[in-house]
């Protein structure tokens, strides 16, 4: 049995019109909203003073964590049929903590992989100060130390990006399906050892897509806001509207990717199971 894009596709279009009922109230509450108050107040970092960033990255976390339970409440929807959006709640409940703790370990092994890259550039006595206000002068820059960070840069980049495609994409629904623990990598790139290029193919067909309408949206409405509306500062109403119609879009793409690897894990173990 093999597993093929297409009929995943057409299970996660099936999932989204079966259950529009049940998921509308957490996509509205839990991923749209956030969203859009998140790109409201980030554009306010960096200009409300030590105290007034502190509360504001507060702020943005605790929406960040809200949206990531909703991702688990709508995956659960969309594992089980006959779940209701009660259960479906609970389920995120008991399971957020395990979830968010695969996360942590995940951020973890990246600050971790992209340590040398700091470590390097400290040896070499660049002016790290000038490089994070991007003045470096030519008389700044170590030639070895920049070829090596950049070429490490790319390694990394292409290594990160593959082991997403294999080892962590499939993680949240193998949280709420599974009892693994750290065994959740190992599944996840058991589940997609057959299907690897197709899975690297549309994360990044997924990443180009939801990037350019994301990218498409502010830039157009922004401009007909900005003309429309006016106004100067920091957070005016055209760009709260602008936020709004961007956070919209990327509630679409976020429920698209909730969805399709939650039916793309089913149709992997279904894969799996056929061929034992």
């Amino acid at each position: 049995m093999s597993v093929t894009m297409s009929t995943v596709w057409d299970r996660t279009t099936d999932c989204l019109s079966e259950r529009r009922a049940a998921m509308l109230p957490i996509v509205l509450l839990g991923l749209f909203v956030p969203l859009a108050l998140i790109g409201t107040l980030m554009p306010l970092m960096g200009s409300s003073g030590h105290g007034g960033d502190l509360l504001l990255g507060i702020i943005v976390l605790l929406l960040s964590l809200l949206t990531s339970w909703a991702g688990l409440a709508l995956t659960a929807l969309a594992l089980d049929p006959a779940i209701s959006r009660a259960a479906a709640v609970q389920a995120a409940n008991r399971r957020f903590l395990p979830v968010l703790g695969i996360g942590l370990v995940t951020l973890a092994v990246v600050v971790v992989l992209a340590m040398p890259i700091g470590i390097v550039l400290g040896l070499s006595g660049m002016n790290m100060a000038a490089l994070s206000a991007g003045t470096l002068q030519p008389g700044d820059v170590n030639g070895g130390a920049l070829a090596f960070v950049s070429l490490y840069s790319v390694v990394l980049a292409v290594l990160l990006f593959w082991a997403y495609a294999r080892c962590v994409v499939l993680v949240t629904p193998i949280v709420l399906e599974e009892r693994r623990g750290l065994g959740v990598y190992r599944r996840s790139f058991e589940l997609t050892r057959h299907i690897a290029w197709k899975v690297i193919g549309v994360v990044m067909l997924y990443g180009v897509v939801s990037w350019v309408a994301s990218a498409a949206a502010k830039s157009v409405f922004g401009t007909v806001f900005a003309l429309v509306l006016g106004g100067e500062g920091t957070v005016t109403l055209a760009s709260i509207l602008t936020q709004v119609v961007v956070a919209g879009v990327s509630t679409l793409f976020s429920l698209l990717a909730v969805v399709f690897l939650a039916k793309l894990y089913l149709a992997a173990r279904e894969a799996i199971v056929a061929r034992s």
